[in-house]
């Protein structure tokens, strides 16, 4: 089958949440997967990222007519959801006969109401790997699709939710990522090297953070370090990436695994520089200098609040000296250290916000990204106010419906309005930015030499400025 993956254009243009990066323009990684998965089987497959597709509808439809696609699918998040309704319709407008299914966190959230959009026949919940593999399958053989776990369809105008999937076990089962169907050299960053891409070594989190969305992803499993530098190889020597951004949820859960792919990188003496996400805590002398030997140079760590409180109310597992204490070691060992902050968590006053942001001045950071609190569907915070009807409705569900609301998911102090957060928000960024140490951190670590050294990225990644910048 010819089957089409798309990924939308993150934008937001209701006035409610705005998606922009101009830091970077990023793989989809999970349609990389999931292309991958279906070359394998037998299918012709495509990748159309429209991040790195300047949209425009009538290019676009001549587009999907020259190649007509027998499948459609499009990853969908829930701030993207309306973006790929948007999608589907002019698809099936354009090729009525066409199948379209969607995947990702939106499906595992709200399956029903996805379901409802009217040019959608299809969706893939929980991961789809061995899904997608089934359903074309069954769809190819003209056979219905009842009893496809991790499915969801339409049958006679009703939608039909399967079981979940049982999750996959073997991630060293799953082939490598289709990076030669992404056009990978576009994909442009102020802050890491040209050319980059990503990786994931593992999925799920064993941690039970109340704001975190990641419970869709089930249970902690690890690929293999074995099969993790494989990858890293094929990418490096292959591909001739440069840098390796690892998104991981908590890369150093782990630490004999983190251990021997460092000493698998030495042995096969690859050359290139990586960065990771983990939790504080999980940081000592042994793992930095393992990781610090190996190329990985950057820490990315979500710390959230200087309230112990809130750490607390958060279920984090954090404590306010550890984190202190463990900042201050990265460093020591020659790390980049990168955090994020999390105002107005529930509970939370004015006072409390700003002991956040002086907490963040007093450590040894390079970057700081301060975010207003938003409830995120299937998290313990979202849950608990709607049970307790600090929100009037479930926003995202109304989002998902096409519903446009004037209220956002916030949880605003009783003390302050919602324009009050993003004052403080300012605040916050001004006060950590516009200080020496961290104006010359930013010049030297950011990759704005790039624009001074290399006149060709400064022309390729202007326009992504422009176009983030420009979304309203």
């Amino acid at each position: 089958m010819n089957v089409l993956l798309i990924k939308p254009q993150e934008t937001r243009k209701n006035g409610t949440f705005l998606q922009t990066n101009i830091t970077g323009i990023y793989p989809p990684l999970g349609l990389a997967y999931i292309a991958s998965v279906l070359r394998d089987s037998g299918n012709n497959v495509k990748i159309l990222d429209l991040e790195t597709y300047f949209f425009n509808i009538n290019v676009f439809e001549k587009f999907v007519k020259k190649i007509a696609p027998d499948i459609l699918l499009i990853t969908a998040t829930t701030l993207l959801w309306q973006d790929v309704v948007a999608i589907a319709r002019i698809v099936k407008k354009t090729l009525p006969d066409i199948i379209i299914g969607v995947g990702g966190p939106q499906l595992s959230v709200y399956p029903k109401e996805s379901l409802q959009a009217d040019a959608i026949d299809f969706g893939i919940f929980g991961e789809g790997e061995h899904t997608i593999i089934e359903t074309l399958k069954r769809i190819n053989q003209k056979q219905g699709l009842i009893n496809v776990d991790g499915c969801i369809f339409k049958e006679n105008g009703k939608v039909i939710i399967n079981s979940p999937r049982v999750e996959i076990e073997n991630l060293d089962g799953i082939p490598f990522p289709a990076i030669d169907l992404l056009s990978y050299k576009k994909y442009l960053a102020l802050t890491v090297k040209y050319p980059f891409f990503t990786m994931i070594t593992s999925r799920g989190c064993p941690y039970k953070c109340n704001f975190c969305f990641q419970g869709y992803l089930g249970k902690y499993r690890a690929r293999s370090a074995e099969n993790v530098v494989e990858e890293m190889d094929i990418l490096i020597n292959k591909y001739g990436i440069k840098e390796l951004i690892i998104f991981d949820e908590t890369f150093a859960i782990e630490k004999e695994r983190v251990f021997k792919i460092c000493d698998l990188i030495a042995k096969r003496k690859l050359k290139f520089i990586w960065n990771i996400r983990t939790r504080v805590d999980l940081l000592d002398k042994d793992i930095l200098r393992a990781l610090r030997s190996a190329g990985c140079y950057r820490l990315n760590l979500g710390i959230e609040s200087g309230n112990q409180s809130t750490l607390d109310e958060m279920n984090k597992g954090l404590d306010l000296k550890e984190i202190r204490e463990k900042t201050r070691l990265a460093k020591k060992n020659g790390f980049e250290l990168r955090s994020y902050f999390m105002l107005a968590y529930p509970g939370e006053t004015y006072e409390s916000i700003l002991k956040t942001i002086d907490f963040a001045k007093t450590l040894p950071l390079d970057w700081a990204s301060f975010t207003i609190t938003i409830g995120l569907p299937k998290t313990e915070i979202y849950r608990r106010a709607l049970d307790e009807r600090y929100f009037p409705v479930d926003y995202w569900k109304e989002y998902t419906k096409n519903n446009i609301l004037n209220t956002r998911p916030y949880f605003i102090p009783n003390d302050l309005k919602e324009k009050d957060l993003y004052k403080l928000k300012r605040k916050a960024y001004r006060e950590f930015y516009f200080r020496s140490g961290v104006i010359w951190s930013i010049i030297n670590n950011s990759g704005l030499i790039n624009f001074v050294k290399n006149p060709v990225f400064t022309i390729k990644f202007l326009p992504y400025i422009y176009r983030s910048l420009t979304r309203v």
